[in-house]
């Protein structure tokens, strides 16, 4: 495979290289400094395991509207408080947003709400184009990604990744493999053969901790190809196309370190390689790979620990999430022009979606703590 690497340090700042534009974003916790000491103290143990091993509490977080203009913020409003807000997606006058184990459509004046048992630690959710009565679902906790009708509040699909070759997560104590299972039978053939396994009856008071987790796919989208999703696997360090049809997961994306964000683009694909710093734009026979990790305002405490959380193309530029340097990063790769919005400091930005709201849109949003 050809790799050609960028370094983002080279580029020339400048503020005038893209036009003011509105985010909504959200923000999965308003304790930033919490999440970093979790995750620091985690590195220090030098465990093979990747994540949290206890389900911690959930923290509330909430949804904010940003102006950006000229390499700085011109408003941030938090339109409402919610427990850890992760995924986003806006299509004109419809708007997706989640909430640790809830999905919200909002319509006009009208919230739909979706819930299901398997529901946890959801991380994206994403608006049907082609069919925009239709919502995907990334229930990042219990490895799973679903489709529904919102309007109908029908399910229209489902896929377990324990149930199409990704069975198993970590024990925590060991290190060892430890198999995840929903299915009585299954749970019983595990047992008569003495492997080590998980049979989670009741999800709801069941949740799974990071480690534990087979795949943790922490995003979902529509593929541009008919019967096909496009998956980002935080554990597999990849980004997979799922065939509807048959669940089968096809890796398009790899050597990416605990990734978000997968999407596909022409004939390419894009994730956030959040541990490694990097962009990554390309297929099985190329990859760009875009570096944050040289560019300044990281607090030395960090060392070389990096955080890109997700990015997003707009027209011909890409937005990032630098969670350790506590800014939006704002890239033209052909231009080799960069901007950085800082954003306060004890926010832990999760994602963005760029859009303009009206007020009335805002006090729907804002309605959103009542549920």
């Amino acid at each position: 495979m050809k790799v050609t690497n960028h370094d983002l340090s080279t580029y020339k700042q400048d503020h005038n290289f893209y036009q003011p534009f509105s985010l909504l974003s959200t923000v999965k916790s308003f304790d930033l400094q919490a999440i970093r000491e979790r995750y620091l103290k985690t590195r220090a143990k030098k465990s093979n395991l990747t994540g949290s091993v206890e389900r911690r509490k959930v923290s509330i977080g909430g949804i904010v509207h940003l102006g950006i203009e000229k390499g700085k913020l011109s408003y941030s409003n938090i339109l409402a408080r919610l427990p850890e807000p992760r995924g986003i997606h806006c299509i004109d006058d419809i708007m997706a947003l989640s909430s640790e184990n809830k999905a919200f459509v909002i319509q006009n004046d009208a919230i739909h709400t979706i819930q299901n048992e398997w529901f946890s630690y959801i991380h994206t959710v994403q608006i049907d184009k082609n069919n925009r009565s239709k919502l995907l679902i990334s229930s990042s906790g219990f490895d799973s990604i679903f489709e529904y009708d919102y309007l109908k509040n029908e399910q229209t699909f489902e896929w377990f990744a324990w149930e199409n070759g990704f069975a198993h997560g970590k024990d925590p104590e060991t290190g060892e493999k430890v198999f995840l299972t929903r299915n009585q039978a299954q749970a019983e053939k595990y047992k008569k053969e003495g492997t080590p396994h998980i049979f989670i009856t009741d999800p709801v008071n069941n949740p799974l901790p990071t480690a534990k987790r087979a795949a943790f796919i922490n995003s979902v989208v529509y593929n541009k190809q008919p019967g096909r999703l496009l998956g980002t696997f935080f554990h597999e360090g990849a980004v997979f196309a799922i065939n509807r049809a048959n669940g089968i997961a096809e890796k398009v994306l790899d050597n990416l370190k605990t990734p978000h964000g997968g999407q596909a683009l022409n004939t390419q694909f894009m994730g956030t390689s959040t541990g490694s710093g990097e962009l990554v734009i390309g297929n099985e026979n190329e990859q760009h790979r875009y570096d944050f990790r040289n560019l300044p305002g990281k607090p030395d405490y960090l060392g070389e620990m990096e955080w890109i959380q997700n990015s997003i193309i707009v027209d011909e530029n890409i937005i990032s999430i630098d969670s350790n340097r506590n800014a939006f990063v704002i890239f033209n790769h052909e231009k080799k022009l960069i901007d950085f919005i800082p954003y306060d400091n004890n926010w832990a930005v999760q994602d963005i979606a760029v859009t303009e709201i009206t007020k009335k849109q805002a006090d729907v949003i804002k309605k959103l703590e009542e549920y």
